[in-house]
């Protein structure tokens, strides 16, 4: 794999240049940069398979591609194509049959290509391979950093610019697969995904966990000529692990034990690197930054096993949905900084848990499957791997980096990358879409603006009481407002909301309060999925009672509704502070309601926030 990079306009060559020196970490072996119609094109190359400098041209066509496909020799038998590697191949199918051609291949890619009359841009539907562009002036790359104003592809979405104008077409997500023997069939898929990405040596990033030494377990299977490296601080759960499954699994490990003052030092460099301050994304990607610096080449990654088989926190009420969702996000929250980490070290990463055939079986799985990763556990106790049934933590807190960086963390690492990508907040006027908005903005991210849906008197979906209010609220806090009455259906005039969203303010995610609706979530998640941005649900899962205690310290609000057995009218008008959310908590026992009032027990109206320049005044008689 490698980095590309496109700029039509004006200038084109310096710019594109200082585009490609910005990632120039994505390939030491080669830049190239080639002149097409109205602009330029340009390539550097990270050798695996062959070298075959890039950009490629014919006539006029041109093709640049971050890809690794590993099945490409196979497509070439198939198809009587004549070709050094992956690039060469992609190139040839996509001049006989266009972009459908991206159907057949097996693997990752970032793909531009031209036919003379217009521009394409397309990545894996997971999206491993990043890919963002802009459209005045059109430019494209691997990168975010490499040119202003750069927006991610949605990796179910291809692109297609023509005479300044730009159309997305959905590609679809995966439908899954039922299985007879879902073990056994498991067993086979990741064979092969391993199999298929094996080459002359390779790196493990190596914990110990059910992950990790199941890919190693394959990868001893296969012959291959490959070493773990686990990265931590000293005696740290990982390294710990690490050791103690190597030595039964006979596999030679590489410990690369951080200090302190190491980890601090890299902290502005993985901020820059990964273009975001969320303390998640910076301490894993400090782990996978450390690890790639000691991997030359090739590593192979176990990213994907906690979303696809259940091995999330709080995955806990529908798996197969929560799965899905988290497959949908990863290339916002895991792939793309682990794309960018690894090649800053010199490594190209790759992740065989999501090759397509283990994913169409995952999601084809019955939730009794994914619980906690439990199909994964019986295949490691089926192939002899000991140790398997050992839980370990997120690489972050397993490594020992989360307790590293100092708090508050947000706050901290803003000095080094203020403000992370735009969101649009769902807001209904309650205290979860603003609690939700609140850890967001907390978070660094950019709230750009509010979305309100007015719904009918009976929605399922949305929140009806003092709706109309959210303008106040809005106006407080000095957030643009879109707000839309909503029609017979509800969920198109969600998906046109966030498509506004999207034009007008150059949203790429959206914040909801959902903690456990799933049919409210799904809906949300659908609506995403559909318009091209990655969702956000951070109350997701929580605790409610520990929830309600947290939210009334740092938001203050009323109820406004109540339609639950033990919540009589009194309780409408009041605010809610620790004394009332004990009583509401107390009540919710006896009576058996949700606390939270995730359930429609009751609602809340916000009437003050920390993002408000002044609270909101309420007459009680209109409530």
């Amino acid at each position: 794999m490698c980095g590309i990079a496109g700029y039509f306009g004006e200038n084109w060559e310096n710019i594109l240049r200082k585009a490609l020196n910005l990632m120039k970490h994505r390939g030491r072996d080669s830049l190239k940069i080639e002149k097409v119609e109205k602009g330029g094109i340009g390539y550097l190359l990270h050798s695996i398979s062959g070298f075959v400098p890039q950009p490629l041209i014919d006539g006029d066509f041109w093709f640049v591609g971050n890809l690794e496909i590993y099945n490409w020799r196979d497509i070439a038998d198939k198809f009587g194509i004549e070709a050094e590697n992956d690039a060469e191949l992609a190139f040839e199918l996509l001049m006989r049959k266009g972009v459908s051609a991206c159907r057949l291949f097996s693997g990752q890619y970032a793909i531009a290509f031209s036919d003379s009359s217009k521009i394409y841009l397309i990545r894996d539907r997971v999206g491993i391979a990043p890919l963002f562009y802009s459209v005045n002036p059109f430019s494209f790359a691997s990168e975010r950093k490499a040119f202003p104003k750069l927006r991610e592809l949605h990796p179910r979405y291809s692109l297609i610019f023509e005479d300044g104008e730009i159309e997305t077409l959905y590609r679809g997500f995966f439908t899954g697969r039922k299985v007879k023997d879902p073990v056994k069939e498991l067993d086979r898929a990741l064979r092969e995904a391993v199999r298929r990405r094996i080459w002359d040596e390779q790196w493990l990033l190596f914990s110990g966990g059910v992950d990790s030494a199941l890919l190693a377990s394959y990868l001893i299977e296969e012959g291959a000529n490959f070493k773990a490296i686990v990265v931590g601080l000293e005696r740290s759960p990982d390294i710990v692990r690490a050791e103690k499954v190597a030595r039964e699994m006979n596999i030679k490990l590489e410990k690369i034990v951080l200090k302190r003052e190491t980890i601090l030092k890299r902290v502005g460099k993985i901020c820059k690197l990964i273009e975001s301050s969320d303390p998640v994304k910076v301490e894993a990607s400090l782990v996978t930054y450390f690890a790639s610096l000691n991997c030359p080449k090739v590593a192979f990654s176990g990213i994907g096993a906690d979303e696809i088989f259940g091995g999330q926190a709080r995955m806990h009420r529908s798996r197969t949905l929560e799965c899905i969702w988290a497959l949908r996000n990863i290339y916002e929250r895991s792939t793309y900084t682990n794309n960018v980490c690894g090649f800053a070290g010199g490594t190209e990463l790759r992740f065989p848990y999501l090759d397509e055939k283990v994913i169409e079986i995952s999601i084809g799985l019955d939730d009794s499957w994914k619980e906690d990763k439990k199909i994964l556990r019986e295949l490691a106790k089926i192939r002899g791997i000991k140790g398997y049934l050992e839980h370990r933590k997120a690489p972050q807190h397993g490594s020992g980096i989360s307790t590293i960086i100092p708090k508050p963390k947000p706050e901290y690492l803003s000095k080094f990358w203020p403000k992370n990508i735009k969101l649009g907040a769902l807001i209904s006027g309650g205290k979860d879409s603003w609690y939700a908005l609140h850890i967001m903005h907390r978070l660094n991210y950019e709230i750009a603006c509010i979305i309100s849906i007015l719904p009918r008197k009976e929605s399922m979906l949305f929140h009806v009481p003092m709706v109309e209010m959210v303008r106040e609220q809005a106006k407080a806090a000095g957030i643009p407002l879109i707000m839309k009455k909503a029609g017979e259906n509800e969920e198109e005039i969600l998906r046109k909301v966030i498509e506004e969203a999207v034009n007008k303010f150059s949203i790429e995610g959206v914040v909801s309060g959902a903690i456990s609706s799933q049919y409210q979530r799904k809906r949300f998640e659908d609506a995403c999925e559909k318009t091209g941005v990655a969702s956000f649900s951070p109350l997701w899962g929580v605790d409610q009672k520990t929830y309600l205690r947290k939210v009334c310290r740092e938001l203050k609000f009323i109820i406004v509704e109540v339609a639950a057995e033990g919540l009589e009218r009194e309780w409408v008008g009041k605010e809610i502070g620790p004394s009332e959310a004990e009583s509401l908590i107390t009540l919710s026992k006896k009576y058996g309601f949700n606390p939270a009032g995730e359930g429609g027990e009751y609602e809340t109206f916000v009437i003050d926030a920390p993002l408000f320049s002044k609270p909101i005044r309420l007459e009680l008689e209109k409530i």
